[in-house]
Parts: C-alpha cells; structure tokens; sequence
C-alpha cells in the first residue's frame, strides 16, 4: 500500500467515526484546486484576508520550501490555504481537512515548448481588466472555482472598502435571482466566482449589472440551499475587515472540446454526468466522481466571448505542449504546469481500469508517476494524470498497481529531495 492510501486510510476511517456530516476536503471527493504561481504568498494573503480560510497545517516555515541535491539548492515557494472546516477537528496526520486552495512556485521545474507562468499570469490580468472595461464576461473567467455565501454583502462591502475590482452578475434559477461576484486572485491566474441568492447592495445595481446565465443547475441550487446556512462573514482578530465565509460548490474549467471531456471523465475516470445544459452563449457539462459533492464543470464558449489572440484552445495547446516535452517519460518531475490540478480523494475508487487504459493503444493521456525513495531504492506510483485540457488530476486514490511508464530506467538521473516536501524530489528523467 502506497503511503497516500496509508494516510486516506487513516483519516477515511476518523470521517467515518464522525457523526457530522462530511463535505469535499482532504480525504473526501474533490479536495483541492491548486495552480502555479510566481508569487503564490501574495495570493495567499489576498485569500486569508477576505474568505473564511486558514494556513494549511503541512505548510513550509516562511512559505518557503529548501530543495536540494549534489549540484544545487532550489525551492519551493508556497501559497497554501483551505476553507475553514468545522469538520476538520480529528483529521490529524499534518493536512488541513477544509476544501484546498492552492498556489504554488517550483522554481527548478519548466515550461519547455509553452507559455511561461508569468505569461499566462499576465493573459488572465488583461482579460480580466479588459472584462471590468466592457462589463462582459470573459471565457476564461469559466477557469474558476465557485463558491457560496449567504452573505454576499460582506464581501462586496469588504471590496468596496479596500478597492478591489471586482465582476459583478445575476442570474435566474427556478424564478429565484441569484447574484455572482468574479474575482482575480492577485498575480495568480486563480480566479473565485462567489454565488448567493441574496445581496441587498447588488440588487440596487440589478440594471447595470451583467446578465448570465444560469451558473447553477436547479438541482445544485436546491442541494446548496438545504446544505448551508447560518451567519456568513465574521471579523478576524486585529483585523478591521470582514472574511466572508464560503463553501466550495464546484470546480470549474474553460474547454474547446465537451466531447473529448465526456468521452474521458465518464469512460476512463469513472465520473457522473450530473449536467448537460446549453443555450445560445455556453455549453456545460458537471461531473460528479464517486463519493464526491463538489461538481467538475467545463463550461465551451466560442472564440470571440474572450479578449485578445490567447484563446482558451491556446491554453490548451499550450499546456499539452509542455506534457509532450516533458512528460515523455513519467518519472520525469520538470513539468511546471503538473502543479495546475485538482484532487480526487477516495478509499473506495479503483484505479484498475485507469492504468489499463494509460497502457493500451487507445491512449494517448498524459501522466505521472510520484517517486518514492527508500535506502534502498526508489518507487514510482501514479500520482497525476492530465486530462483534455492540459490540466491535471492528483490521484490520492487506492492503486495497487501502476502504468508501465511508472518503471524508471535503472540508469535514469535521479534526484534526491529534501526532507521538507516530497515535491522536491523531480524524479528520474
């Protein structure tokens, strides 16, 4: 048994011992959305500073995580939160329970063949601003983690204070209106879309305000309105700002291509399609994996809804491009933009049928392999697989056995990590 199912195991079986209910954290469903980053602490202030998160407990001293072999010393630079979560009491084993936001700078890992961190960082900001300008929502906004308040005023008082340019929407749902607020989390490409039936302050400006789409399915608008409730901001201590407190209700991706989606999370990931919709502006399918409530959506617009050249089939094109060079081999850990994923966590998820997929003819998924070092020697398991929009899926899953490219050649390079975090050692390339 890998050490990542010896510790789901663990915390799988102090969630099971509790009698409060479990949402979507560390060990359960969809966990994290993480991304790369130049500078992931500033991000990481902006989302201590105005949500209802905390410092993850695994996090390096300073942020920063030293890495080193024979020839060099290279870090690490972490920007690591997770909702607050009143069901994290127990969890133990060094990992926070709430719902993982994570940014992250690998300074020893590449981009060969795409778009650098910074450049992409730098598409979201123009795009970004370039929405505020217009006042029309841009495509890649679609590349957001959404989230729900019952409290959206808080926030938008909060904003409004301090300045911080926010996008604002409504939206119907079974005759009820809804109200959206998209925010870019600063020099990150990390983008919050924060949800709510209700906003006093955003209802005075419904005229002026962007008309979406529906951004929730009736059944998830029912499903959150019957999960969460109760007082939604509170102050922090030393603080004169209120955080706005929030539930993770989805993960959202951009995609060119809804097909070659369906045709992955349901055939080779096991996923449910929990929504299929449509209209003149979007199409958007949900996924549900086994055990999870956080919703998987890709959401496809058309080419002219986003500002500029860098189309989301660019951003594609351009994350594949770098797995091609640098995932050619899976033990290969220089992949910079491995560090864009999102989490499955699951004791009762088999593996079996991904690894034989990635080992037949009909694959050509990008992936890979997590080493593990002993005295003795190293072990490589599958730790991340690439799905059709170049973005990755960290699998802290049960696999008891792993893709043939998971064999490292016996005189392969290998790369000794240092003791702060696995993710220093880069494998065998």
């Amino acid at each position: 048994m890998t050490s990542v199912a010896m510790f789901l195991l663990a915390i799988s079986s102090l969630v099971l011992s509790s009698c409060a209910a479990v949402r979507d954290g560390a060990g359960s469903g969809l966990s994290k959305s993480t991304y790369a980053a130049t500078t992931p602490v500033v991000g990481k202030e902006f989302l201590l500073k105005y949500f209802s998160t905390e410092e993850v407990d695994d996090e390096c001293t300073n942020d920063v995580c030293t890495c080193s072999d024979d020839d060099e010393t290279w870090y690490i630079q972490q920007g690591r939160v997770s909702i607050s979560s009143s069901s994290s009491n127990g969890y133990g084993a060094g990992v926070s329970s709430g719902f993982g936001m994570h940014m992250v700078n690998l300074t020893n890992r590449l981009t060969t063949g795409g778009n650098s961190v910074q450049e992409v960082e730098a598409y979201f900001a123009e795009k970004f601003d370039n929405m505020m300008t217009t006042q029309v929502l841009d495509s890649f906004m679609d590349y957001n983690i959404g989230l729900y308040t019952s409290d959206l005023d808080s926030l938008v008082s909060t904003f409004d204070s301090d300045s911080i340019d926010y996008f604002s929407m409504t939206w119907d749902s079974d005759s009820t209106t809804w109200y959206s607020v998209i925010v870019l989390v600063p020099t990150s490409h990390m983008v919050l879309e924060v949800m709510s039936e209700s906003s006093s302050i955003l209802a005075q400006r419904k005229a002026s305000l962007y008309k979406s789409e529906s951004r929730l399915s009736p059944r998830v608008v029912t499903s959150v309105q019957e999960s969460f409730t109760g007082s939604n901001s509170t102050t922090k201590a030393g603080s004169s700002s209120s955080t706005s407190t929030v539930s993770v209700i989805r993960v959202n991706r951009a995609a060119s291509d809804l097909t070659a989606i369906d045709t992955f999370y349901q055939d080779v990931m096991g996923a449910t399609l929990d929504i299929e919709e449509s209209d003149d502006d979007v199409s958007r399918y949900c996924y549900l994996y086994s055990g999870a409530t956080v919703e998987l959506c890709f959401s496809k617009r058309d080419d002219s809804a986003t500002y500029g050249d860098f189309k989301v089939s660019s951003m594609e094109d351009q994350l594949n491009a770098v797995h091609a060079n640098l995932l050619a081999k899976p033990t290969c850990g220089t992949d910079k933009w491995l560090d864009n994923h999102h989490a499955y966590d699951s004791m009762s998820y088999s593996a079996t049928d991904l690894v034989t997929y990635l080992d037949s003819d009909a694959s050509s998924t990008y992936y890979y392999c997590e080493p593990s070092s002993s005295f003795f020697s190293t072990t490589y398991s599958l730790h991340y697989v690439i799905d059709p929009t170049g973005w990755g899926i960290q699998l802290d899953v049960q696999i008891s056995s792993s893709p043939s490219g998971c064999s490292a050649s016996a005189d392969a390079e290998e790369l000794v990590g240092s003791t702060y975090n696995p993710a220093c050692d880069l494998g065998s390339c």
